[in-house]
């Protein structure tokens, strides 16, 4: 670390701790507003949707990432000529005993909620998981303007998100009534259900679990540089690209807080993730903030990965830097990628071809390569590639792969909750796919000079998905 990085991180500590404290001081007497005693109220039942989430043995659980402890309504009132939405009050959701149907595609959860009629104007809900001590800090202003009051509604995490079992820091997620409506007598008492809600964090995961095809080199740890250590709760409703449809919910662009003195959004200094002995990978334990993709060039400012391991023709420890990037079918970068809320990123180590670095902050400042990786871009929201079957699921990232006449090897993102795991098969001899992998399957296509089209079957209990892979010469 150079002595600017090093005055850099020690000013950033002391800043978070300044502002951490003016905060703790202002929050004693906050007086929550919620519905007008007095007013006629309105029971409701609302069910939310939770992200997907794999059992693991290891890292934050299923359970733990999709928990929630406190979860918030806030009720924000619409000007029936500029639409614009204003927040009136805040209203605590309780949990109920009402269980979800079975074919929902996600874990679903109920609560009720007491809210306040109104004949007469239109409302937008605003749901807020996991964020009640936030809202407390916050204090929100009656009459405040939405988006102005959403962007000071902010996470903070300065080191390590704890996924210890029994102690862990649960997920901030936040979702929102689909449009307009009106809180009144003939609203239906569960006419809120599935509310889909978005984990306000990235995740991020790495692979290496091929001794076969990398057997020079053993994954021992991960850093994660240029990390954020402020995010927004709620994404940007006029930046953010939100799109809700039949395939769920999900953001196209990242919502960035406004950066001050008192509030430094990054740490440069790579935070250390040491790899559980012998697992060769990383699974539910990195989380962080969402992050702009920078420009081309711009590389020391890149939120970014440097893994460690092994490196069995010195046998020494090396250290290789990982980019959030994009390629093209031949593999040239491109750009680099923004890390967006409710996303899983997966690092897959497909080859150590030579010799790293000695120290993870010189493989950060340099872009020697020696180290082959895929990047699976996985919204854990997406419906499109979702089985339901007997209270479990099957989810891949990705419905179909096209190659040209050379063929290629390719990774597709696979999870499920079924405890027995998942296969995948084909009955195609030109597809070589290979299952044995947690979080992904592995296909390996051959060269062909004539168009032509299989498939692989994914299977978890009586759960199949079939994915389509085309080779056409000509593209």
């Amino acid at each position: 670390m150079t002595e600017l990085h090093k005055i850099a991180y020690c000013f950033t500590l002391a800043a978070s701790c300044l502002l951490l404290a003016m905060l703790t001081a202002c929050t004693s007497a906050v007086e929550v507003p919620g519905p007008i005693s007095g007013e006629p109220l309105k029971h409701i039942v609302f069910t939310v949707r939770m992200p997907n989430a794999t059992p693991h043995t290891y890292g934050m659980s299923e359970a733990a990432e999709n928990e929630i402890r406190t979860i918030d309504v806030l009720v924000f009132r619409v000007d029936e000529d500029t639409q614009a939405e204003y927040f009136d009050y805040r209203a605590k959701g309780i949990p109920t005993t009402i269980t979800p149907p079975e074919t929902t595609p996600y874990n679903e959860k109920s609560f009720s909620v007491v809210l306040q009629k109104n004949d007469t104007t239109d409302c937008r809900l605003v749901f807020l998981a996991n964020v009640e001590d936030e809202l407390e800090t916050l204090s929100p202003a009656h009459g405040a303007q939405k988006e102005a009051l959403l962007a000071r509604l902010l996470s903070h995490n300065l080191m390590v998100w704890n996924v210890t079992s029994g102690s862990y820091k649960p997920l901030p997620m936040w979702g929102q009534s689909a449009g307009n409506l009106r809180i009144n007598d003939s609203m239906k008492e569960h006419g809120l259900q599935g509310i889909t809600l978005l984990r306000s964090v990235v995740s991020i995961e790495v692979y290496a679990d091929e001794p076969a095809v990398i057997p020079d080199f053993t994954l021992t740890d991960v850093y994660l540089y240029n990390r954020k250590v402020y995010g927004r709760v709620a994404p940007n409703d006029l930046t953010s690209g939100i799109i809700t449809d039949g395939d769920g919910m999900r953001v196209t662009s990242p919502s960035i807080p406004t950066e001050n003195m008192l509030q430094p959004l990054t740490v440069w200094s790579g935070q250390h993730y040491a790899v559980p002995p012998g697992d060769h990978k990383l699974l539910q334990t990195i989380y962080t903030y969402e992050a702009a993709a920078v420009d081309r060039g711009d590389d020391f400012a890149a939120t970014c990965l440097v893994v460690g391991g092994t490196y069995t023709p010195l046998g020494v420890t090396q250290y290789y830097r990982l980019d959030f990037e994009k390629r093209n079918s031949g593999g040239v970068f491109e750009a680099y990628r923004p890390l967006l809320r409710n996303h899983r990123y997966k690092f897959i180590i497909k080859n150590v071809t030579g010799d790293g670095h000695n120290t993870a902050d010189s493989a950060f400042y340099s872009k020697k390569g020696n180290l082959g990786v895929e990047i699976l871009d996985w919204n854990l929201a997406d419906m499109s590639n979702v089985v339901v079957k007997e209270m479990h699921w099957l989810s891949l990232n990705l419905s179909t792969i096209t190659t040209g006449n050379a063929g290629g090897t390719f990774y597709v993102g696979v999870e499920t909750s079924h405890p027995a795991g998942w296969t995948a098969t084909t009955s195609d001899g030109w597809i070589t796919v290979d299952d044995s992998h947690d979080g992904y399957m592995k296909i390996i296509v051959g060269p062909e000079t004539v168009s032509r089209t299989g498939t692989i079957s994914v299977k978890a209990g009586n759960m199949t998905k079939n994915f389509r892979v085309m080779q056409n010469p000509s593209s």
